[in-house]
């Protein structure tokens, strides 16, 4: 056993070693003030992303979905005067124009242009298909998947001008189907759908498309922010509330109440198996943005062990038949809560 740890270890080494100087030798463009919008700024990778590139030098968009809120006050406060908080709830198309109209002035008064933007708002959602209402399939899709369409086809002429690039933020649930993520899941392979469909079309162009798969990285517990995980962590358990309630009376006899309240039972303990730190995922945002050539994908590994599960299914996804993941998927992930069905 302590022979494949070492084993492991070494090659893990050698890899990051190779990979980290792969990456300090790869060719970049220079901020310079060049324009570039993110969504979802308010906390998490968005937050992390603006302050990086604010501090290579880019005149960063930052939209938030509380413009005046404590958070984007504590952003505009630790960047520089190239950063700019614009209100941005994506699910609004007011607020989606008004951002536009905002960039473009300031382009016309800098000359900044807008070199990249990153769709990276979102939001999670947890549960059995047949406990999840379609009002919960909705909203996530206005957020996940319609509030990036419709941003990209906002901003995109001023790309295509740029020759930049389009970067979406979806997740290694875009590329691996798991039980209770259907809600979250769907938006996230069509987002993968979305992005490709989009690098095919703007190719013509010269506009490259990029997607960052984000792995299990907690986020919400080491951040700067980290109360925002407590008000996320009480919509999850009010859906939960929501869940019960709008279900069926066959569905609520055949799972039970035991069934769904164990569903939930690990989320406040998310943070123990996941990374501690978004540097992984904004190492890959900033390759993204700031690479002559970058990758097509960045799948980016989370968790605290010696390897992260999802990903690895993830990748073993492209190569094995169905019913090999099916029975994989079926031994790690779906045991959670069998014992308490019914009850």
């Amino acid at each position: 056993m302590w022979v494949i740890v070492v084993i492991l270890s070494v090659l893990f080494g050698v890899y990051f070693y190779v990979y980290k100087s792969r990456r300090s030798n790869l060719r970049r463009i220079h901020g310079k003030g060049q324009g570039v919008f993110i969504t979802g700024c308010d906390t998490g990778f968005g937050y992390d992303l603006a302050k990086r590139l604010d501090g290579l030098g880019f005149r960063v968009f930052a939209g938030c979905l509380n413009s005046n809120g404590k958070e984007a006050g504590e952003l505009a406060r630790s960047c520089s005067n190239l950063l700019h908080v614009v209100q941005l709830d994506v699910t609004k198309e007011d607020q989606i124009t008004a951002a536009k109209d905002y960039v473009e002035t300031v382009h016309r008064n800098t000359g900044c242009g807008l070199w990249a933007l990153v769709n990276n708002a979102g939001i999670d959602c947890f549960g059995d298909i047949e406990f999840c209402p379609m009002e919960f399939y909705r909203r996530v899709a206005d957020v996940n998947l319609f509030g990036m369409v419709h941003v990209t086809k906002t901003f995109l002429p001023m790309i295509r001008k740029s020759k930049g690039r389009v970067i979406n933020n979806t997740s290694v649930k875009g590329r691996l189907s798991l039980p209770r993520i259907s809600v979250y899941g769907i938006t996230k392979y069509e987002g993968e759908n979305f992005s490709d469909c989009l690098r095919l079309e703007m190719r013509k162009f010269g506009v490259k498309v990029v997607i960052v798969e984000h792995a299990k990285t907690s986020i919400t517990f080491i951040h700067p922010n980290a109360h925002m995980f407590y008000s996320q962590l009480k919509r999850l358990q009010d859906d939960k509330e929501t869940m019960w309630k709008k279900a069926d009376p066959e569905v609520k006899q055949v799972y039970g109440q035991k069934y769904l309240e164990s569903q939930f039972s690990g989320l406040e303990r998310a943070a123990d198996t996941s990374y501690r730190t978004t540097t992984p995922v904004i190492d890959a945002f900033e390759d993204a943005v700031t690479l002559e050539n970058p990758r097509t994908r960045y799948l980016v590994d989370g968790g605290r062990g010696l390897f992260d599960k999802y990903c690895l299914y993830a990748r073993l996804n492209s190569y094995l038949p169905t019913a090999w993941m099916d029975f994989l998927v079926d031994r790690w992930f779906n045991s959670l809560g069998i014992a308490e069905i019914g009850t």
